[in-house]
């Protein structure tokens, strides 16, 4: 029929390809097929092959390839095996059940995302980056000048990770969406096992190379040197990385154009970081009000803040510009949780947590609502 299988490639997938791509392929397999098929070893396309209206697809050939299937009837329904091939009670919907779909789909997409993740190009720019960032803030003094530059490096840790992350997650689903829909068409698996294992498989292998860039950046600035302190940091880093990858496979999953995505991802960044506070202190009012608080962004960046003036570390005072009580006293020294004072906060650090983990969950539940009702039109759930 003119329709050659490329070499390395699973014949079954390629008939798929085949009945999907073109509707008459696929009318043409189906008539080839009626006229080749063995039904309890006698051929049943004698009665197409007289009338010789459509011959073009009998293949002798063929059907030396083709097993003998069961007519329908009765009788025909056993075999020397003693298979029932009618089995009694009611046929499952799937071939196998959610567990061992969401096994087989986890092991694929872990080997996947290891390939992809831990390449001699990702580990360079992280050791890279991370060496780059201990050298710009290098062994800073625990004194009044250096708190603003702290609190930068903070901004910067709680920025760059999320932000590269999102834009993996934006770019996980539209690269796999043909795969995915000819696989549900198929009835391969339930969308809920794919998702499920997606996520499991692929968050922690995303979380490697942050935990290696905070390890080498954080100690080289000298941030807090409560060992505690640090794996709460650590902590917060990760779970931002978590809720920006949440984000980004929502944006991912509801945009079938991937540049439409990518645009849409930019503005709503863009705007989360403007309203989080972080460029503009001062927000309209009706702006400042509510706005700064749909950033995740912000969230992090308090918490890791808090934490960071946390341990009752000694500073040493300098001009008093930022802490009132070295006003009078250039020379003398306060405690960290002073420096809170220069900066807005706002909620606890436990409330921050919270909300981070209420974020991550509704953006996971959001991606996968979107995949499962926007972006598939056919195929089993």
């Amino acid at each position: 029929m003119g329709h050659n299988c490329p070499p390395q490639y699973n014949p079954a997938d390629y008939v798929m390809d085949l009945v999907n791509q073109d509707m008459k392929i696929r009318e043409d397999l189906k008539e080839a097929y009626q006229q080749n098929r063995i039904v309890n070893n006698q051929r049943v396309a004698s009665h197409q092959l007289q009338n010789q209206q459509q011959p073009q697809y009998y293949s002798v050939e063929a059907q030396r390839c083709l097993e003998s299937e069961p007519s329908g009837n009765e009788a025909d329904l056993t075999n020397p095996d003693k298979v029932n091939l009618l089995p009694e009670g009611r046929e499952g919907k799937w071939p196998i059940g959610f567990l061992p779909q969401m096994l087989i789909l986890f092991n694929r997409s872990f080997l996947m995302t290891g390939r992809s993740q831990f390449t001699i190009l990702n580990f360079g720019q992280a050791l890279g980056l991370a060496v780059v960032c201990g050298l710009c803030w290098l062994r800073m003094d625990f004194a009044e000048n250096t708190i603003p530059d702290r609190s930068s490096f903070m901004f910067f840790l709680m920025t760059f990770w999320p932000l590269q992350t999102m834009m993996q997650g934006i770019l996980s689903f539209p690269f796999e969406r043909a795969l995915i829909e000819k696989e549900r068409a198929s009835g391969s698996f339930r969308l809920s096992a794919y998702f499920v294992a997606k996520s499991l498989a692929e968050a922690p292998l995303k979380l490697i190379l942050p935990t290696l860039f905070l390890i080498i950046a954080y100690w080289m600035a000298r941030i807090n040197n409560n060992f505690g302190i640090f794996l709460a940091v650590l902590f917060f880093q990760l779970l931002s990385i978590l809720v920006a990858e949440s984000l980004g496979l929502l944006i991912g999953a509801s945009f079938k154009n991937l540049q439409h995505a990518i645009t849409g991802a930019t503005v709503l960044l863009i705007s989360l970081m403007l309203v989080g506070g972080f460029f503009v202190r001062n927000l309209p009012h009706w702006l400042g009000v509510w706005c700064k608080w749909l950033s995740f962004f912000k969230y992090s960046y308090n918490a890791c803040l808090q934490l960071e003036f946390k341990g009752g570390q000694i500073y040493k005072c300098v001009d008093g510009s930022i802490i009132a009580s070295c006003r009078n006293n250039t020379n003398g020294t306060f405690v960290s949780h002073e420096a809170l004072a220069y900066f807005d906060y706002g909620i606890s650090i436990g409330w921050n947590f919270f909300v981070l983990f209420g974020m991550f969950i509704v953006f996971r539940l959001g991606a996968y609502l979107s995949l499962r009702f926007m972006n598939t039109k056919s195929g089993r759930t």
